[in-house]
């Protein structure tokens, strides 16, 4: 009898805020919102941003006003995030890096995703695509692993930063080929490419939206698809599964929207069911589809599988390649 006197308690006790938490959310926002992007302003992250943040204004009648916050990889912008106050007023645009590398291989990282944060939607995949200097006595991947296995220690790839998704693909890469690609590593993509069309270094991997104007202009050969298909924008470029058999390799990077661990869950759901109502918009589809990103739709619960799927995959391959944080 004790234990149902409690059990009742609790439910009634419990009925109030199921309330409140509902009659916040039909109010929410009622001020603006920040949105921290942890990069910096131009690159893919900034603007999907950017596309979102103009069409969560446009639904739910309130701005929603970027504020970048680049460093250490997006890690300082997400710790923001994380230490914010949990009430839908402060989002956060997070990548592989923040989410599902660095807290791998970082035990310093001040944030814990799982712990401090709370994943609100998906808002696109971009797919990337190995791209060589033109000089490069390389016309696909399978020339190019040939190539690297005749000259060893000698093929040399860039990046932006260390520790990112880039290098991590790229190491995977090297690890099912059998072969050791060296990293060249940039302050930003910006760098990074110039340092390849340059011929400075040999390879790297970009997002199709960077790769696309400089392989058609002739300034970068590409290789091959990274992603799990090809693109409609390089129709005839094969996958690097096609071209190696490698199927569980894949050349990918995402991004979603994050708010701290404790907003009310139905403030997530109102911007879930926001951010859907955005990407089902085909003027929002064709800006997005110029950029190379794909959607990535769901609800929170899905997106949050999807993340612990791709932080394990991720922990396989930092485990067998020993990358490390330096």
């Amino acid at each position: 009898m004790k234990k149902m006197i409690t059990l009742l308690l609790a439910l009634a006790l419990a009925i109030p805020f199921a309330g409140a938490g509902r009659a916040y959310a039909q109010t929410y926002p009622d001020r603006p919102v920040r949105l921290i992007v942890p990069f910096p302003p131009g690159g893919a992250t900034d603007v999907n941003a950017r596309i979102l943040a103009a069409e969560l204004s446009a639904l739910l009648k309130q701005p929603f006003v970027i504020d970048n916050r680049p460093g250490a990889s997006g890690t300082i912008g997400i710790d923001m995030v994380a230490k914010s106050a949990p009430d839908g007023y402060t989002l956060g645009v997070s990548g592989v890096g923040p989410t599902a590398i660095l807290p791998i291989i970082d035990p310093k990282l001040p944030y814990n995703p799982a712990r401090d944060l709370d994943i609100v939607a998906g808002l696109g995949r971009i797919d990337f695509v190995l791209v060589a200097r033109p000089g490069l006595p390389a016309a696909n991947l399978t020339e190019l692993i040939a190539y690297a296995k005749a000259n060893p220690g000698k093929v040399t790839y860039a990046t932006a930063g260390v520790a990112g998704p880039q290098q991590l693909q790229m190491e995977h890469l090297g690890l099912l080929a059998d072969i050791k690609f060296f990293l060249v590593p940039f302050p930003g993509d910006a760098p990074a490419t110039a340092a390849v069309v340059s011929g400075d270094v040999d390879i790297a991997l970009m997002g199709i939206a960077t790769g696309i104007g400089l392989v058609k202009g002739g300034k970068l050969r590409a290789l091959a698809m990274a992603g799990s298909e090809r693109s409609p924008t390089l129709p005839d470029l094969a996958t690097v599964a096609e071209q190696t058999g490698f199927t569980e390799f894949t050349g990918y990077t995402w991004n979603l929207l994050v708010a701290p661990k404790g907003t009310p869950a139905a403030v997530i759901a109102r911007l879930n069911s926001a951010v859907a109502e955005a990407a089902g918009k085909p003027e929002v589809q064709a800006k997005l589809e110029a950029l190379g990103i794909r959607p990535l739709p769901g609800s929170a619960g899905k997106i949050s599988d999807f993340v612990a799927s791709e932080t394990a995959k991720n922990r396989r391959v930092i485990e067998a390649t020993g990358i490390r944080r330096e």
